[in-house]
């Protein structure tokens, strides 16, 4: 039976510093963020999150792309 990355420990997957652990670590960060904007209304805070969103969104594609 496969383990998901999830179901991994960071030693598992490679330590702290591995790209495994940094996805999965923008995966949460992600869908925090996805939270946090639609439970904000319209406004500054929700365009900050949006832009952080979105600045991760990328980084974390452009790792996923280039290095798995």
């Amino acid at each position: 039976m496969s383990r998901t990355i999830e179901d991994q420990t960071a030693e598992q997957l490679g330590g702290e510093g591995s790209v495994l652990v940094r996805q999965r670590r923008d995966h949460a960060e992600m869908d925090r963020l996805m939270d946090r904007n639609q439970a904000l209304q319209d406004g500054a805070e929700r365009e900050r999150v949006l832009r952080e969103l979105v600045q991760l969104v990328l980084s974390h594609a452009f790792a996923e792309e280039t290095v798995l």
